[in-house]
């Protein structure tokens, strides 16, 4: 994307959480000039992209006082956040306290990070959901099973990431799965629904204070956890073979939710399942995804959203922003794809990542995990090792190069043994 980086250069960003996929943030806002600044209370290990960063500092995001009185002795001019929808909120509180721009509002942060909002906030749009309610206890469990049959899904309202989630196939394992959601949110809070068990899709909004434009919509290749069968995003393909049908079916109304709700700025990336009968939402983040959609975006439209965030976290406006160039009917097949670990393994060697990178047709990669880094839970982002963005000339090659790459990733124990899942 064509941003006048003279307008950035030297403009101090602060970001919250320096994780793996914050490495990714850290160079955007030093290409566009930026002098970064990074805070959480982790050591580098955990919080890699420390090591790239112009300075950083171990303060804990939620030491409103301390991250305010660091801001204001480092004359910060904007922060930002991402991938991690527990810190919105402390981002919000951060930038309000120190009389910094942010984009969103409470309403909306509120309705990103629980489930249950967002699915009320579709319905009243007109959008649809997936056949669920909101299980305040056991007894709300136990009549949605009776009244709907098995399997279900039982969800933490408030937790991201797939944590939480929980395939339940009969009535014998209904407690069990229900004290195993609840017990990754915060709140108390459950939610439980149909399992769907058909194709599911990711959309992505670029907002502005007016408008929401969709910009791209990709199939999700799906894996699924054999434990408890919760499921994370394995790969994702643009554009959708469902692109037409979202946008006679959906788009309007999404759009109207998002505005009505005060999305204002930013990303925001809703999740659907999709059938022969309509698209059902899941659920949403409002913060830079995990799939790094911007990517993709800015290598098919030349804009990039990432870029947008930060000009706007420094500036308070999106001037370079032009939405004629957005589109979600890509040129050319792309996608992501999430290469999984073994669950519970620790790495002792990792290698092939620098090959990975020049391979033709490879965006862009980003390694999650390194050496003496334990594999996360089964069925959790936790569990991926690396995630490479990628394209081709069409869906036959680019299988071949998705091949390729984990053919070029090797990861090992102490033992030697192989650990891609």
């Amino acid at each position: 994307m064509a941003m006048a980086k003279d307008s950035l250069k030297g403009k101090k960003l602060l970001i919250l959480g320096g994780g793996s996929d914050i490495v990714t943030v850290t160079k955007c806002a030093q290409r566009l000039g930026c002098i970064v600044y990074i805070t959480d209370y982790y050591d580098t290990k955990r919080s890699p992209a420390k090591l790239v960063a112009d300075e950083y500092a171990s303060i804990s995001i939620t030491d409103y006082e301390a991250v305010v009185e660091y801001i204001k002795e480092n004359e910060i001019d904007g922060v930002l956040t991402g991938f991690t929808d527990s810190y919105l909120q402390h981002y919000m509180k951060i930038c309000e306290m120190a009389e910094l721009p942010y984009y969103g509002s409470a309403q909306a942060f509120g309705i990103a990070t629980d489930k249950m909002l967002f699915k009320e906030a579709c319905e009243k749009a007109g959008v649809g959901v997936i056949p669920g309610t909101h299980a305040r206890d056991f007894a709300a469990v136990e009549n949605f099973a009776l009244e709907n049959g098995y399997p279900i899904m039982l969800k933490p309202t408030d937790n991201s990431g797939s944590r939480g989630v929980i395939k339940c196939e009969s009535e014998d394992k209904l407690r069990e799965c229900f004290e195993y959601a609840l017990s990754y949110s915060e709140s108390g809070n459950v939610i439980v629904e149909r399992f769907m068990d058909c194709d599911s899709v990711g959309v992505v909004y670029q907002l502005t204070k007016d408008e929401a434009k969709l910009v791209a919509l990709c199939d999700r290749d799906v894996y699924h956890a054999d434990v408890n069968g919760s499921a994370i995003v394995e790969g994702t393909r643009y554009p959708s073979k469902y692109l037409e049908r979202y946008i006679n079916e959906v788009d309007q109304n999404m759009r109207k939710c998002l505005k009505e709700n005060g999305f204002s700025e930013g990303m925001v990336s809703p999740m659907a399942f999709v059938d022969s009968k309509g698209f059902y939402m899941c659920e949403m983040c409002y913060r830079p995804s995990g799939g790094h959609h911007f990517t993709l975006i800015d290598d098919q439209n030349d804009v990039n959203g990432l870029e947008l965030l930060i000009e706007f976290a420094v500036t308070g406006k999106t001037e370079s922003y032009n939405p004629e160039k957005e589109t979600p009917y890509f040129k050319e097949v792309c996608g992501m794809v999430h290469i999984i670990g073994k669950a519970g393994a620790e790495i002792a060697s990792v290698s092939g990542v620098s090959d990975i990178e020049k391979a033709e047709g490879v965006i862009d990669v980003c390694q999650k995990l390194r050496e003496g880094q334990v594999i996360g839970k089964d069925g959790t982002t936790a569990q991926v090792l690396l995630s490479v963005w990628l394209k081709a000339e069409n869906w036959e090659k680019y299988d071949a190069k998705i091949d390729e790459i984990k053919s070029l990733l090797k990861v090992y124990d102490k033992d030697g043994n192989l650990l891609l899942n």
